[in-house]
This record gives structure tokens, sequence and C-alpha cells, in this order.
């Protein structure tokens, strides 16, 4: 009978044992996700916090309006703006404000610099890029000939060339620069074709130096 008692006994406290050590899980997994729950948000460098107000704010940008605006002046909008938007915002232009020259699709940047013009000020501005560009054309067409002069200047003359200078031009050696000197002697050259008349010079050294030569 005893024996039976204490083995009750031993069943007892074990059976209480374990659901002690239950209790104590379930109240530990309560405990730690009530913590979890209560824990501030991380504050450091690393995963900054910001809120939506700030996020605002930091999607805000100022640009500069100018010109033929009935507002003109600093402007603070959303980053996404355009300029046409900017341009409502100043009440839309002066009478003689235009924006023919101007991108109203374009996005605004943070201190963008926008200058509307008048009619008569783009007119003027044309114009004066117009002339600009003539200039640059009178200018390259001078350059262009003056170059054409110089070259024709620095031909080799065929009736006054010393034989050095005969020697420069392509297939023409010490030999044929000497013919070249005396047959002028005789015969002054006319045209540069009859520099096919001197002895050992024929079609093909003329094809190669007549751009060359000059008389």
């Amino acid at each position: 009978m005893d024996f039976i008692l204490k083995y009750l006994q031993g069943k007892i406290f074990l059976f209480g044992l374990i659901i002690l050590l239950g209790f104590t899980n379930v109240f530990s997994v309560f405990y730690f996700l009530n913590r979890e729950e209560k824990m501030e948000p991380c504050v450091c460098e690393e995963c900054p916090i910001v809120s939506a107000e700030e996020e605002k704010v930091s999607s805000k940008i100022k640009v500069d309006l100018k010109g033929y605006v009935k507002k003109p002046g600093v402007y603070e909008v959303e980053s996404e703006t355009i300029v046409n938007d900017l341009i409502k915002l100043a009440g839309g232009l002066k009478s003689n404000g235009t924006t023919e020259n101007i991108n109203l699709s374009k996005k605004l940047k943070d201190e963008d610099v926008i200058i509307i013009l008048s009619k008569t000020e783009l007119k003027k501005q044309q114009q004066n890029n117009t002339s600009s560009t003539s200039t640059i054309t009178r200018n390259e067409t001078t350059t262009s000939s003056s170059a054409s002069i110089e070259n024709q200047n620095q031909k080799v003359s065929l009736n006054t060339a010393s034989k050095e200078e005969l020697m420069t031009l392509n297939g023409i050696g010490e030999s044929k620069a000497l013919a070249i000197i005396e047959y002028r002697a005789l015969t002054p050259f006319k045209e540069i074709t009859e520099i096919m008349n001197v002895s050992g010079i024929g079609e093909s050294v003329y094809e190669k130096i007549k751009d060359s030569i000059t008389v």
C-alpha cells in the first residue's frame, strides 16, 4: 500500500512539474512579444527614420522665374513640377511674353533659373544668331579663298623654278629638271601641257604634276 501511494505521489509531482514548465514557456513567449512591441524604433545613423512630413518637405525644390511673367520671383514647388506649371503659378505670361524658345514640358530641378523673353527680345536674339552664322560662313569662305591663292602661289613655275625646286615635283629627278631648264631656255613655256614636249616627260608624269606646276 505504501508503495502505491509513493508511486502516485511521484506521478502527481511529475505531472505538476510538466504543467509548471508549460506555463513558464507560455509566459516567456508573451513576455518577449510584449517587449518587442514596446521597443523604441532605431535612431542610429545607419537606419534613419524619416517622417512623412519630413519626406514631403525634402521633395520640394526652389526655382527662380524671371522675365515676362505676371509674378516673377523664387517659387517653392514639388520636384516633379514642369515649366508650364511654374508659369501658371506665376499668373501666366505678360502680353508681350513668349514661350516659343522654351520646352514647357521640361521637369524643373532645384535652383533652376527660367527666363521668359518678350517677342521683341526673342526676334532680336534670333537675328543676332543668324548674323553670327553668316559672319562665320563668310570667314570660312575667305579662309578657303586665301588657301586656294596660297596653294596657287606655292606651285612650281616651269619658267623660273630652279633645278632644286623642279626636283620637288613628283617623278622629276635631276636629269629631267635639267631637261626642263634647257627646253625653256630655247622655248619658254606658255601652257603647262607643253612640259610633255620635254624629253623624258610623258603624259603619265604630266598627270602626276599638273596640279603642282604653273607657267
